[in-house]
């Protein structure tokens, strides 16, 4: 072919131009106005140079149709790859990610740190009012969330061990400034109350924020912020219990009397190891019989109605049509199936991925699962919860590493969604295209 081209004139090629407009349909207004000359002379002049017209023009014309062909796929692309874009900047934007929801948060987040160092007696109540909205604001999203109503998730450990808080807390703002009855609630009962929850926050909801991915500072995201303030804020609270108590009795002497804190024990007379519902004199005793006080319930439910709820085929193999999501199936689906597959049931990754797809765990999984809460539980007591019992250097410690840890998930998820998220939407598109 190069040594058919080089023997043509310039008209030759103008006349090759202007048939090939023709056959695509051109406007042969743009044809060069020497082809049309050419187009009333003789047409064997490229016949005489051994060139064989029909064949030029047939390559012509397919190399102009494939780049036609080529630019209409590029557009094509582009226009799918924006609307994908657009679609996720539209869902962050569903999700809060805003200039105003994101001022908010970081405003928030120096708040309660200014609050915890300048005025910790006051902590306890910031704990109570933002509590008050945060927690029901999240259930609204909960109620309203997609394809799964997530209000269930709020019958886990550690929203019931909120719930609780908040519970004493305002039976003790009732009876010291509305009832004026300090009495109604006695002394022990106070300290079991505190001992229940010391270990319970400063133990498990403390050990949390280590373990749970989700755990992130995402200032513009309610529904993070909420996970976040649920685990981080109970260690905090206690902190300003167990090491500013002087200052919350002065300025609140009918809420709190902490006349009992100087004769807190962490353990048990009987020793570090004791049956669950001894000790309840002990810090430790009383967290772990709160615990069960969660944990048998849970199991029940689970096992009467829970662990069937999110399914998505029946026991018939009929289709569901499942309603509600727990804690459990969640944990499950983001990768813990695939794991205690593997290690505790000799499960290959693929059958685990399609009983996530379908909500399909059997009771086993459930009971490893729970088993391995409870494990991780008992563990947080004796190794996270003591130490911050017996060392307020320790407790300070570990409310700035977990706040380190949740600021640095938070850090990653933000650069996911400026840099990584839209590159792999491009990726996707462009390599669906190329192969």
């Amino acid at each position: 072919m190069s040594s058919e081209r080089s023997s043509l004139t310039k008209a030759d090629v103008d006349r090759a131009n202007l048939l090939e407009a023709e056959l695509m349909g051109f406007d042969q207004g743009n044809i060069t106005e020497p082809a049309r000359e050419y187009n009333s002379q003789s047409s064997n002049t490229m016949q005489e140079n051994g060139v064989d017209l029909q064949k030029f023009f047939a390559g012509n014309v397919r190399k102009v149709m494939q780049d036609n062909v080529k630019r209409k796929g590029d557009k094509e692309i582009l226009n799918r790859v924006l609307k994908e874009i657009e679609m996720i900047s539209a869902k962050r934007m569903s999700e809060g990610l805003n200039q105003w929801n994101f001022s908010f948060g970081v405003f928030n987040c120096f708040f309660i740190v200014y609050i915890f160092g300048a005025h910790p007696e006051h902590l306890w109540l910031v704990y109570l009012v933002e509590g008050m909205y945060m927690i029901p604001r999240k259930f609204y999203n909960m109620w309203h969330a997609k394809p799964l109503n997530q209000a269930l998730y709020y019958l886990d450990f550690c929203w019931s061990m909120n719930f609780t808080a908040f519970a004493l807390i305002l039976l003790l703002v009732f009876s010291g400034v509305v009832a004026h009855d300090e009495g109604l609630v006695s002394d022990v009962a106070r300290k079991s109350f505190f001992n229940a929850m010391m270990g319970v926050a400063c133990g498990t909801l403390m050990g949390a924020n280590i373990v749970l991915p989700f755990v992130a500072c995402m200032f513009h995201d309610v529904n993070t912020m909420t996970g976040l303030f649920i685990h981080l804020m109970p260690p905090m609270v206690m902190y300003t219990f167990m090491w500013h108590s002087a200052e919350i009795k002065e300025h609140w002497p009918y809420i709190f009397h902490l006349t009992y804190l100087e004769g807190l024990k962490y353990f048990p007379e009987e020793g570090i190891f004791f049956t669950p519902g001894d000790g309840l004199d002990s810090v430790a005793g009383s967290s772990v019989a709160l615990y069960f006080l969660w944990w048998i319930p849970y199991v029940c439910f689970q096992l009467l109605i829970g662990i069937d709820l999110p399914k998505k085929i029946k026991d018939d193999g009929t289709p569901a049509k499942p309603v509600w999501d727990t804690v459990f199936h969640s944990t499950m689906r983001q990768g813990l199936c695939i794991t205690l597959g593997k290690v505790f049931r000799g499960r290959s990754k693929k059958d685990s991925i399609a009983l996530c797809m379908e909500n399909d765990f059997d009771l086993i999984d459930f009971f490893i699962y729970m088993i391995c809460h409870l494990i991780a539980a008992m563990a947080a007591f004796y190794l996270i919860g003591y130490p911050c019992f017996v060392s307020q250097e320790f407790h300070l410690f570990m409310i700035i590493f977990v706040t380190w840890l949740v600021v640095a998930r938070g850090a990653k998820r933000y650069t996911y969604y400026t840099t990584k998220m839209y590159a792999r939407v491009l990726r996707q598109h462009f390599a669906d295209h190329f192969s």
